[in-house]
Order: C-alpha cells, then structure tokens, then sequence
C-alpha cells in the first residue's frame, strides 16, 4: 500500500484484534465452503424438485443463521476502522 508524504503512519489494528480478525475470516471462509459443498450436493441430487428446493432453502437459511454474527463483528471493526481513521491527524508538513 503507498504511503503519502503527507499523512501519518499510523497502525491499522490493534495487536490483539489481527489474530481475532483472522479467524474470524477463516470461520466465514469455512462457513462459506460448506454452503457451496451443500449446495453442488443437493442440485445434483436426482430428487424431487420440491424436496430439493425445500432443502436448498433450509442450506441457505442455515447458512445464513451461522454467518450473519461473524458479519456482524466485521462490520463493527469496519465500522470502528473508519472512526479511527476520520479523527487521525494528518501531518502538514509545508
């Protein structure tokens, strides 16, 4: 990422929230790779097309459920990221 002469450095997390951060993404990524899993599995299953559309929708209510606290917490260290930034004094070096 390019640095400007005229703004500070300053660090982007906070030493303990990068770990947190990570797994964080890992468990969406997991949750995510699961869902494509199960939803391969089911569209190629030879079924009946309302039992398979009512099971594609518990997959994707499911799937849903689990991932939206895990959104929720990125978008609050977003959120957070983005006051950060807006009260970080810019050097103005002339």
């Amino acid at each position: 990422m390019p640095t400007y002469p005229d703004q500070a450095e300053v660090p982007f997390y906070a030493d303990d929230l990068l770990p947190d951060l990570q797994r964080t993404l890992a468990i969406l990524a997991d949750l995510e790779t699961r869902y494509e899993i199960a939803r391969d599995h089911l569209e190629r299953w030879s079924g009946p097309m309302e039992v398979k559309d009512r099971l594609l929708a518990d997959v994707e209510q499911r799937y849903r459920a689990k991932r939206e606290p895990f959104m929720t917490c990125l978008e609050r260290v977003r959120l957070n990221r983005r006051e950060l930034v807006s009260v970080t004094p810019r050097r103005t070096d002339h």
